[in-house]
């Protein structure tokens, strides 16, 4: 059986790192990104199944980021995260197109919820 693809970009490694361990159990392969210009290589070179990505990042925003790749990438299921609420409101996140908004810390069962509809 073929394990999906997750692309998760943040500019956290603990946060990579946890979710690296996550997505394992998960039975998903994970791709790690830590920008939004490494993640778009990431995307060019490789197909994924969904991805999951911080509002805030270092250099290009998590939001005009995920806008673009789902531009170029209308059906790709997205995740998006963040521990600054008051930044964006859920509402809008959606009204751009993510699948799921989800507060940091992750509740985990919130998050397998999530990618269980997305995949």
């Amino acid at each position: 059986m073929v394990q999906p693809k997750v692309l998760v970009v943040d500019d956290e490694e603990n946060i990579l790192s946890a979710f690296r361990d996550f997505l394992k159990k998960e039975h998903c392969e994970m791709r790690a990104a830590s920008s939004a210009e490494q993640a778009m290589g990431i995307l060019a070179g490789d197909r994924v199944n969904l991805l999951i990505t911080d509002i805030r990042l270092k250099g290009t925003s998590g939001v005009t980021f995920f806008m673009e790749a789902k531009r170029i990438y209308p059906k790709l299921p997205v995740i998006v995260i963040t521990g600054y609420p008051d930044l964006i409101t859920e509402e809008t996140i959606k009204e751009y197109g993510a699948d799921f908004f989800l507060l940091k810390p992750l509740d985990l069962d919130k998050l397998r919820h999530a990618m269980r509809r997305c995949l």
